[in-house]
């Protein structure tokens, strides 16, 4: 489990997710007539409600761009859905902004050479135990979870435990989900 200074979760108002190789396994399955399709993790899907149930936005960046993507996006209410973007720093300093708050109340998790500079600059930077090493090198925390596989849950799970919501967040949730 990732374990993070209270403070510093305290400060987190946006969760930030890369997708293929963090809500996804970082594979490309094709079908024959080159469709493509993604598998993610319901566990991740319920972590995203929790976090958002708990006051933090939640917005997915990603450098490739999938209608999929957008697809499970609405499933989750998450509206802040970044395609395309390579310049991922710039993206992440445009979230902040547009959130009135600074790069420390950020989380990012990330896999891959372009999350570096947004993991280092970002209050809660983390990788998927997956993640490759150049990315492993930088960050503080890295998940137990693959990526695709409950790396995200994993993520909620700890920032809300640090913050000590996570108890009230799920009885809240489970309560007024039906």
């Amino acid at each position: 489990m990732i374990t993070l200074e209270r403070s510093a979760a305290e400060r987190i108002r946006v969760l930030v997710l890369d997708i293929d190789g963090v809500l996804t396994r970082p594979e490309l399955v094709l079908g024959k007539d080159g469709e493509e399709l993604k598998v993610f993790s319901v566990r991740d899907g319920v972590a995203i409600k929790f976090a958002q149930h708990a006051g933090i936005d939640v917005a997915f960046l990603s450098a490739r761009a999938s209608s999929i993507v957008e697809h499970r996006a609405t499933m989750l209410g998450v509206t802040e859905v970044y395609q395309g973007e390579h310049a991922k720093l710039s993206r992440v300093r445009k979230i902040a902004e547009e959130h009135g708050v600074g790069l420390d109340a950020l989380a990012y998790v990330g896999d891959d050479i372009v999350d570096i500079e947004p993991l280092k600059a970002v209050g809660i930077g983390v990788a998927v135990a997956d993640a490759c090493p150049d990315v492993l090198a930088v960050v503080q925390h890295v998940t137990e979870a693959l990526g695709g596989r409950g790396a995200v849950r994993e993520t909620v799970e700890a920032i809300l435990k640090t913050r000590g919501d996570w108890e009230t967040i799920v009885k809240s949730y489970i309560t007024n989900a039906g």
